[in-house]
């Protein structure tokens, strides 16, 4: 059982800050950020801080965002695709697929991609549909796409 942390209003700036300064927008919603012990943030209904959590067991609760390392936000699925409905497309570091790189991105290999040489989060995106997010790194965009999500026949 994990133990969630309500993030004050200090932390979610942090958050703020490295989203806005790697994809150009944040989140415009009012909600609580919850954080477990691996750095994964989630995100809930703001009426969930007037509950004491530290006498809740609790598996799993809201929607994962992203995870928080090393001063880097890595954005869920979820939560990059909610990021892109909220700032309404209006995103940096955002790359569209080709139908033969979302074949090879969902068997669960990194792309070969030139998008320049900095290191970079970058959101991936198909058809006006987002995808997820993943890191660019050394001309290859690497894949973290779970498990669960890849598959062989897929367009």
């Amino acid at each position: 059982m994990q133990q969630l942390k309500i993030l004050n209003t200090r932390e979610i700036k942090k958050i703020r800050e490295v989203v806005v300064a790697e994809f150009g927008g944040f989140l415009t919603k009012d909600y609580a950020y919850l954080e477990n012990e691996k750095g994964k943030v989630f995100l809930v209904n703001k009426d969930i801080s007037r509950i004491e959590l530290k006498n809740l067991r609790i598996d799993k609760m809201g929607l994962y965002f992203a995870e928080v390392k090393n001063n880097q936000v890595r954005l869920s699925k979820e939560g990059a695709q909610l990021l892109y409905l909220e700032s309404e497309g209006k995103l940096s570091n955002i790359i569209s697929l080709n139908n033969s790189e979302v074949k090879t991105y969902f068997t669960g290999v990194d792309l070969e991609k030139d998008l320049g040489k900095e290191n970079k989060l970058v959101i991936l995106e198909f058809n006006r549909n987002i995808l997820g997010c993943a890191q660019y790194k050394e001309r290859k965009i690497l894949n973290f796409l779970p498990k669960i999500h890849r598959g062989e026949i897929i367009i």
